[in-house]
């Protein structure tokens, strides 16, 4: 931790910044997909047809009980063989999202009920008018306190992208210590970074719990 290291690390400031703006798109984006793969798999979970059903419980189970890091090394290393290459931010971007769809999946199914679809139908109700005025509505209220502690530990996870060189923080902090062996001020200054996106989220998550009424 001495002065030279550190003048050494922020004289790299554009690279850091660089690295933590990736961090915040991979993340931003991670996060519209597991959006959307929650709504679209939550609400499959709770149709009256068994194969949209079944569908979703072998993506649940597949994303869940499968560590990310090797979700990310079959984007990595396995498509390319079948003569799929896809660049390391997209790959942060479909396997984070992926994994933590699966996670907010489990939130929506919990909040819809088959029954609000049905009650919808017999008042005569579209399907799409039941979506966007009750199933939604509802659902939302439930899932913001949950989907600010997702995406915390979304953020948190696109450190794993490091190991194919994803070009985040932790990439930043792997290939800055490994340069010219400052350990102490890169692995600090990435968990100042990671601090302050994550930080907020978990107080949004508990200030969206008290406002909703789950604390």
């Amino acid at each position: 931790f001495a002065p030279y290291k550190w003048e050494a690390l922020f004289a790299r400031w554009p690279d850091i910044l660089a690295a933590f703006g990736m961090t915040a798109a991979i993340s931003a984006l991670a996060l519209v997909i597991a959006l959307v793969l929650g709504f679209v798999f939550g609400v499959f979970a709770v149709s009256r047809f068994r194969i949209l059903r079944a569908l979703t419980r072998v993506y649940v189970e597949t994303v869940q009980n499968i560590p990310l890091l090797l979700q990310v090394f079959v984007l990595y290393a396995v498509f390319p063989l079948i003569g799929l290459t896809i660049a390391s931010f997209w790959i942060g971007v479909i396997a984070i999202g992926a994994y933590h769809g699966g996670y907010m999946s489990e939130v929506v199914r919990s909040s819809v009920h088959r029954g609000q679809f049905e009650a919808a139908k017999s008042q005569g109700f579209s399907p799409v008018q039941t979506m966007t005025l009750i199933i939604l509505p509802q659902a939302m209220r439930i899932i913001l306190p949950p989907l600010a502690v997702q995406a915390a530990n979304l953020v948190k996870n696109t450190s794993v992208l490091a190991l194919i060189a994803g070009g985040e923080l932790m990439y930043f902090a792997n290939s800055f210590a490994g340069d010219t062996s400052y350990y102490g001020p890169a692995y600090v200054a990435a968990a100042v970074l990671y601090f302050a996106i994550c930080f907020p989220l978990s107080r949004a998550a508990a200030y969206l719990e008290r406002r909703t009424g789950h604390a």
